[in-house]
This record gives structure tokens, sequence and C-alpha cells, in this order.
């Protein structure tokens, strides 16, 4: 799968990022589909024009991006799997080795997942915030276990181009340790 293959996505979330991502996929011509359990924030994404709501007669996702707080990706990645709602899924969380865990764990269908965690800075709340050049020149690191398979990582990188960001692939444990030195590190240099 290329970029210019990559015709539908999905993304579960609609907060900044989500709405970003949505943003910058549909103005590369991607048929966006949004989902959120918040009516008046998919409602906002809709407004901006970052795609349509998700009905149950859509077929399969290319890839489905779940944009959702960290705590909930597994819950999401395996509700969505199991609905059978895409191909291929990533996140967008800032945690990559606990969330990768607990994904194993939790009997997710990792073949197709790529755990990802474009960096952008922090999230706003609400949509106020997104802007389809979000990602345009950032890192965006993807997570990907030792067995998954080239469709899937083609997808992600597809993914990745369309937003304008530049892929970094990273062991999850890396990952969290350059991400919390990079969160951290401002505030400590503040408070000295």
């Amino acid at each position: 799968m290329t970029a210019t293959t990559l015709r539908t996505a999905l993304v579960i979330g609609c907060g900044t990022a989500g709405t970003s991502v949505a943003l910058a996929l549909t103005g590369a011509g991607v048929d966006v589909a949004l989902l959120d359990e918040d009516p008046q924030a998919l409602a906002e994404a809709v407004a901006l024009g970052a795609g349509t709501g998700w009905t149950p007669r859509r077929p399969p996702a290319g890839i489905v991006v779940i944009a959702t707080p960290p705590s909930a990706v597994v819950d999401v990645l395996h509700q969505a799997q199991s609905r059978g709602l895409g191909h291929v899924y990533t996140d967008t969380a800032g945690t990559k080795e606990i969330i990768c865990a607990e994904a194993e764990l939790r009997g997710c269908d990792l073949k197709g997942y790529v755990p990802g965690h474009p960096l952008a800075g922090p999230d706003a709340p609400g949509r106020a915030a997104a802007d389809a050049g979000r990602f345009t020149g950032r890192p965006w690191v993807l997570c990907p276990y030792e067995t998954t398979p080239g469709w899937a990582l083609e997808a992600a990188a597809a993914l990745i181009g369309l937003c304008g960001a530049r892929r970094l692939d990273l062991e999850p444990h890396v990952h969290d340790r350059v991400a919390a030195e990079l969160s951290h590190g401002p505030h400590l240099v503040a408070a000295a």
C-alpha cells in the first residue's frame, strides 16, 4: 500500500489529534469517517470538514486511527477489531510500552496493529486547536511488533506521509524514555 492507495480511514476520537489527522487526510483526498462517543465532539469535527460521521454500513477502512486518551486505547482497539472496522489500526497515544503489552494480553490482532505516536506537541482540549498542518515536518513514531507484516507498516507509513510527517521507528521502551525526556526536560529546566 502506498500513500496513493490509502483511500479510506476511520478516526476514532475527535479531539485535537484525531481531528487534525482527519483534516490532513481529508485534505489529501482520503474518504474519512469519524467516530466519537461525544456527539458534540463528532458534530464539531464534521463541521470543520474533517470527515463524515461513521455508520455501520461503511465497509472496513484502509486504516483506523485511535486518537483517544491512552487509558482507552486498548479497549477501543479491541472493540474496533472485533467489529471489523478496518484492515490496519494505529493510535496516537504518547505512551507505548504499556499499551503494546496490554494489547497483547487482551488478545488484540497484533498483525494489524501498528502502535504510533505523532510528536506534535500537547493536545489542547476540544477541536479549537485542530489543524491539517499540525504534523507537517514533525516526527511520527511507529513501534511495530517484530511480527508486524509489511502491508500493515505500509498503511501506517501512508498515513504518516499524507499527514506530512516523518516516520521514525522505535522500540516501545525507547519511545517512552525519549518521550519522557522531551516532556519532563523543559519542566526540570524551568524548576531549576
